[in-house]
């Protein structure tokens, strides 16, 4: 009998075979092996956010928490929350939601949201979620209307009408007084009326009394001057941001590391005060004599304003504000070194941007924007909205030159010369011989651009919050001043 020789095709074929079977068992296998491993373990709450590229916040629209801004969204929980996004490399997200006990929590632990940064206390109700640090401490206050008799105890209201928003903490907290002593009160709680509402309604004594957290009074008694505290309600409570309780408190861990960080930075510092230390500067007697001039005198120029702002791509409250601030909106206003008109050019300035007549209100205005544009142009790209436009602003008082300066000797001192607060600090230092001598454009008042910065910020600021009060048909408290 002789040899047999193979079949080469099935010896072929087995191999494929072999081949696919192993491109079955080999995946599995590694597979198998990848879910014994450390690879494969569930991510942390942390390393989802960063893994998704967001950070979701539950918040609430207020003066505390978010608003919109004349160069877009503001407030305190933005600002910190947008640095926390920032410093994680994610994109911050809001959702806005009401100060539903049940609503909050729900989010928080259904993964509808990572935190909630609300501006307002921990309720009751949401105790067994993470409470990040603390950051500020409020209390409720009663608030009346200045020539009104101030009561000085809660036992005292026995008449005049007290209001509050329906389902608001304030009402929540009139309703836990009532129950746990023997006073009895009297309050309206309405579902129409918002806490600027109120104050609206305070101001033009349609009611006596309202009820608000410390710090949203803070940054609203600009807007309403008359508005007076009569006494606190509680004792101090603390603001914290809210998180879900997880088993790897990842997630709370990094906000407590941030909040160490933003405090031994200044940077918290610095955000508060950007809301609360500059509503603290716009005394009561500023603030009225602003709303006065704004009854009396912007009418004259406000269309002007509208139109010469709509041909250049402008803001008029901005040049409205800026007018304020150099002229109180008068004309013929003339200073000692000789600037004037509404916007108060040097005659300098006005040749270079063909002005011929600086006491003419509309090349005044037209000159202004011409010149607010050249000096926005040589502002290095680099530096964002709003520290561009502070750095605009400084640069119309004092001259571009010394805020060139300013950068500089911010950079060399250690500071970061792209930010208005860095350099904004250093700036009255050249006023001091051993800086400006080594400078190129020398001596300068310093501290002068700082004030005019801060002025200008915050009456663009009550003009904005004017003509938004105003567009929403409720009258702004510049009726309540005549």
């Amino acid at each position: 009998m002789g040899f047999h020789k193979p079949n080469s095709v099935s010896l072929a074929g087995r191999g494929v075979l072999l081949l696919a079977l192993l491109g079955v068992l080999l995946p599995a296998i590694f597979l198998g092996y990848l879910l014994q491993s450390k690879w494969l373990k569930p991510l942390t709450i942390l390393e989802q956010i960063r893994h998704d590229g967001r950070l979701i916040t539950i918040t609430t629209k207020s003066a505390t928490t978010y608003f919109d801004g004349p160069n877009g969204p503001a407030g305190l929980e933005y600002d910190l929350v947008s640095a926390f996004a920032k410093e994680l490399g994610v994109s911050a997200e809001f959702i806005f939601s009401s100060d539903s006990k049940k609503e909050i929590a729900a989010k928080l632990r259904h993964g509808k949201a990572h935190l909630a940064a609300m501006g307002t206390t921990p309720p009751d109700a949401v105790r067994k979620l993470n409470h990040g640090p603390v950051y500020q401490q409020v209390t409720s206050q009663l608030l009346y209307r200045s020539g009104h008799v101030r009561p000085v105890s809660i036992e005292q209201l026995t008449s005049g009408i007290l209001e509050v928003s329906s389902g608001s903490p304030e009402d929540a907290l009139l309703q836990k007084l009532q129950q746990s002593g023997d006073l009895t009160l009297d309050w309206s709680a309405s579902d129409e009326t918002d806490f600027e509402q109120l104050m609206y309604l305070l101001d033009v004594e349609m009611v006596d009394y309202t009820v608000a957290d410390s710090n949203l009074f803070a940054f609203e008694r600009r807007h309403f001057p008359k508005m007076r505290v009569a006494f606190d309600l509680d004792e101090p409570r603390p603001l914290q941001w809210l998180s879900a309780h997880s088993k790897d408190d990842s997630l709370n861990r990094e906000i407590n590391r941030f909040f160490d960080k933003i405090r031994g930075n200044g940077f918290l510092q610095h955000s508060i005060d950007r809301y609360y230390a500059v509503a603290d500067n716009m005394t009561i007697a500023r603030s009225l004599t602003f709303w006065s001039f704004i009854a009396d005198r912007l009418p004259m120029y406000e269309l002007l304003f509208q139109e010469i702002a709509a041909q250049h791509d402008y803001d008029w409250r901005l040049l409205a504000a800026i007018a304020y601030q150099e002229s109180h909106l008068n004309p013929d206003a003339v200073s000692p070194t000789g600037v004037e008109g509404l916007m108060m050019l040097t005659e300098a300035t006005a040749e270079t941007f063909n002005v011929a007549d600086r006491t003419d209100p509309k090349q005044s205005i037209i000159g202004a924007i011409r010149f607010l544009k050249f000096l926005e142009k040589r502002i290095p790209e680099e530096i964002s909205m709003p520290d561009r436009l502070s750095f605009i602003l400084a640069s119309y008082n004092v001259g571009l030159g010394h805020i060139f300066d300013a950068r500089l000797m911010t950079r060399v001192l250690g500071g970061d010369a792209d930010s208005w607060p860095d350099v904004r600090q250093r700036l009255p230092l050249l006023a001091e011989e051993r800086f400006f001598s080594k400078l190129k454009y020398g001596q300068a008042r310093g501290d002068e651009p700082v004030t005019y910065v801060d002025n200008i910020l915050i009456y663009y600021d009550l003009l904005v919050w004017h003509t938004s009060f105003r567009n929403r048909n409720i009258d702004s408290p510049v009726a309540s001043v005549q």
